[in-house]
């Protein structure tokens, strides 16, 4: 008697196992329901960002209203990207400058120049969006868009520096 549970324990616990393995190949042949990004956090071209919509949704609004809100946020998120992947490069560039043996002066000027633009950049179209973005909601919108905003901290290396990390082993105070 204890053959036959053994065997049908085996055989159930192998259905299982047969089954879950179906469900992740046809999971893996089955196309996606939309593109994928192509790094996380990054939309699809064809879409706005995701933040943005659920901005739209916060803000209630509808019809063209949400229309040209996205297409702004869209735009504005693009150029943002795009300032971003530039400055990370100039900065990996200007460490490579500065580790190098005999540091070229000339191209590291060139280099801190090229980096203050593209946080200039950054600047003026932050400062872009939130003036046209103000300016197609209407007043209680508009509040409550610059309360979201003004909460918001500032994007990894502008603003201020990550807090430094505590140690992990702290020595005891003398007494």
């Amino acid at each position: 008697m204890r053959r036959w549970g053994l065997a049908l324990a085996l055989l159930l616990s192998l259905g299982v196992n047969i089954g879950i393995l179906a469900t992740l190949a046809v999971r893996q042949a089955a196309p996606p329901d939309r593109p994928i990004p192509l790094r996380p956090g990054e939309e699809t071209a064809e879409e706005p960002p995701l933040r943005a919509t659920r901005l739209a949704d916060r803000l209630g609004l509808e019809g063209e209203q949400r229309r040209r809100f996205l297409r702004i946020q869209g735009r504005f998120f693009a150029e943002t990207v795009r300032l971003r992947t530039e400055q990370a490069e100039i900065f990996r560039e200007l460490r490579r400058e500065l580790a190098a043996p005999a540091p070229d002066r000339q191209k590291i000027e060139e280099l801190t120049r090229a980096s203050a633009r593209a946080h200039l950049g950054l600047q003026q179209a932050m400062v872009r969006n939130v003036t046209v973005t103000r300016g197609i909601l209407d007043p209680d919108q508009e509040r409550l868009f610059l309360d979201i905003i003004s909460r918001l901290g500032p994007p990894p290396g502008l603003g201020k520096p990550e807090r430094p990390r505590r140690p992990f082993f702290r020595p005891r105070r003398l007494r």
